[in-house]
């Protein structure tokens, strides 16, 4: 099979000059050699495609069987995860992971929250602010502080720094107006959470969809306040641990599992996704967002870290994904 394997690679020189986490989810060319060296291994002939503008002459040009999809697209909207799926659908090219429509209601955070809570999965409680409106007196909100603030279209921590946490009224101004002058999007605010955070890796489709693990981020110097920012997935491997699997109780674990199925088949997620949760007071479990386009670095992902930590290997983990397309493809 002709594989062409799509994804956005860090730039080596200019960076954004809103903030410095622009090209925070791209990859290195290390991850792309990695996935492609795993599926060469099965005899697949590997072509590797850039997401740009040049990337429909390109796939019509050398057109693959298959697209092994991890492209996170540029910019700001929420539907940028989407454009790669959609112009695969547009030219007929089957393609691995999420269709357009999950990959856009998962990375705008506010709507994910609304789909998983009406299939009985705890989310926090919060308020969505706008560029155009981020008046605290205009907008209800219905908890107490401490609150969590957060662009409502980012992945991989991207706008959520060790700051993020504000805790009075004036804090919670001067994050609202640097996160939105920063990220041109709406923005979250929503209770923190005292909890465990944990995430949840799934592979498959149907009756074969498998949770492969769950991993615990547990912070290596005791905060009141943690969050797994992105200084803390910048610096882990001296801010956290990572406990695979979580060290929490049996029922605890099972109302995760339980949970992170739910968001995965309301959210329409296909082939694989991470769920992230966090444990409010009384340890129950709380959505917080869905990745169905998670990062698939050997070395640093969470997914590849959960994967590792129950005795999977990379090569392992890769052609579980793409297996699991293929079948649902019938391929």
């Amino acid at each position: 099979m002709k594989i062409g394997i799509v994804c956005n690679l860090k730039s080596a020189g200019a960076k954004n000059t809103h903030t410095d986490d622009f090209e925070e989810e791209f990859d290195s060319p290390e991850t792309m050699q990695a996935i492609g060296g795993v599926l060469a291994t099965k005899n697949h002939q590997i072509v590797y495609f850039a997401e740009s503008a040049d990337l429909p002459a390109a796939l019509i040009k050398d057109r693959p069987d298959f697209v092994f999809n991890f492209a996170e697209g540029r910019g700001t909207s929420r539907a940028r995860e989407a454009r790669v799926p959609a112009l695969l659908e547009i030219l007929g090219i089957p393609y691995s992971g999420s269709d357009p429509f999950t990959l856009c209601v998962g990375l705008d955070k506010d709507v994910a929250k609304k789909i998983v809570s009406d299939v009985g999965v705890m989310v926090p409680k919060g308020a969505t602010f706008t560029p155009e409106n981020f008046d605290l007196d205009s907008i209800p909100i219905n908890f107490s502080f401490p609150v969590v603030v957060k662009p409502a279209w980012e992945g991989s921590s991207k706008g959520i720094r060790d700051s993020a946490v504000a805790k009075t009224h004036q804090q919670l101004r001067a994050l609202l107006s640097e996160v939105i002058n920063g990220y041109d999007q709406p923005i979250i605010v929503e209770e923190y959470l005292p909890g465990t955070e944990i995430t949840v890796g799934l592979i498959g489709n149907g009756a074969d969809l498998e949770v492969i693990g769950a991993m615990e981020i547990a912070p290596k110097i005791k905060d009141e306040f943690f969050i797994y920012s992105l200084e803390v997935k910048r610096n882990y491997l001296s801010r956290v641990d990572y406990n695979v699997p979580p060290k929490i109780p049996f029922e605890v674990s099972s109302a995760l599992l339980s949970s992170a199925v739910k968001a995965f088949k309301a959210l329409g997620c296909k082939d694989f996704a991470r769920i992230d949760f966090r444990l409010n007071a009384h340890n129950q479990p709380v959505f917080i967002e869905a990745n169905p386009l998670p990062g698939l670095n050997p070395v640093t992902s969470d997914f590849g870290l959960i994967a590792k930590g129950m005795g999977w290997t990379y090569e392992k983990l890769i052609l579980s994904v793409f297996e699991a397309a293929t079948k649902r493809l019938g391929l």
